[in-house]
């Protein structure tokens, strides 16, 4: 696995995109995932220095359950653009903003149409779009994940799949490691964080707002989520590709180099455990 930070940790920190790169080398980073908003506003730094370490995804935005929404397809087509660019292999997207409990059958064909258009459209980038499971989104429980992978399956889309979040899978209300079982063919981009408590603090209005409170936030190993069972399942299905650590604290080196370690050392000791 690669072990990836992600930028949107230093949403709110004054860090040049040499520094941010600098900052995840000393914490033993492979690599980074990239807010689309650094993009957006800092395409010639990371242009300059996006051969000098790589990024293994763009988390960006975009509403496609929003189905008034006019202009999208362009919008994905950007984001694709800057992908093949900048060399990212998954571009990281939400369903949109309509859960599953407010859904009706038609909002699911309609944005299974969006999926089969954008698998379409992905194809000749060999980029990779991963929705991610989130609350307040068509995959935010169980059942609406299951019926989007095997409408992936069925379809034979071979440019679309999940975003594992550990801990948003927790939230649903089922252990993250149970449903590997069934949802690992279909993973292209794992996050993990933790929490003490089943918390408000990952909610976007808390996130991205400027004086946003992270107090019950935790390290992998001390939170609600057993992220040792969720390492332990990749491992055992051969997951090769990409775990961003999303840390929405203060950007702490410290802490953030403790995080890999720690990623490290479980999927070390799992794989002398089954050698």
């Amino acid at each position: 696995m690669k072990w990836t930070i992600a930028t949107v940790t230093f949403r709110y920190h004054l860090h040049s995109y040499r520094e941010i790169i600098r900052f995840a080398e000393e914490c033993g980073s492979d690599g980074l995932e990239l807010w689309e908003p650094h993009w957006l506003r800092h395409r010639s730094d990371i242009r300059q220095f996006a051969s000098a370490f790589p990024i293994h995804a763009m988390s960006a935005y975009l509403d496609l359950t929003d189905f008034s929404l006019l202009g999208w397809k362009q919008r994905l087509l950007d984001k694709l653009d800057a992908c093949r660019e900048l060399g990212i292999p998954v571009l990281r997207l939400f369903s949109g903003t309509l859960s599953s409990s407010l859904a009706v059958e038609r909002d699911w064909e309609q944005w299974f149409r969006r999926i089969e258009g954008i698998n379409r459209v992905a194809e000749p980038y060999g980029v990779q779009v991963a929705f991610e499971t989130h609350p307040g989104t068509l995959l935010d429980r169980a059942a609406g994940v299951d019926r989007f992978c095997q409408a992936i399956s069925r379809n034979g889309w071979q440019q679309i799949g999940i975003n594992f979040d550990a801990y948003h899978v927790w939230e649903f209300g089922v252990n993250p490691q149970s449903v590997l079982d069934e949802w690992h063919p279909y993973i292209r981009h794992v996050h993990v964080k933790n929490a003490a408590i089943r918390t408000k603090q990952f909610a976007m209005s808390n996130v991205y707002h400027p004086s946003g409170c992270f107090d019950e936030l935790r390290p992998l190993g001390e939170g609600q989520v057993c992220i040792r069972t969720v390492m332990e399942g990749l491992c055992r299905y051969r997951y090769k590709d990409a775990v961003t650590l999303e840390w929405f604290g203060l950007p702490d080196g410290t802490l953030l180099k403790s995080e890999i370690q720690f990623l490290r050392e479980l999927t070390a000791n799992y794989k002398q455990e089954v050698s």
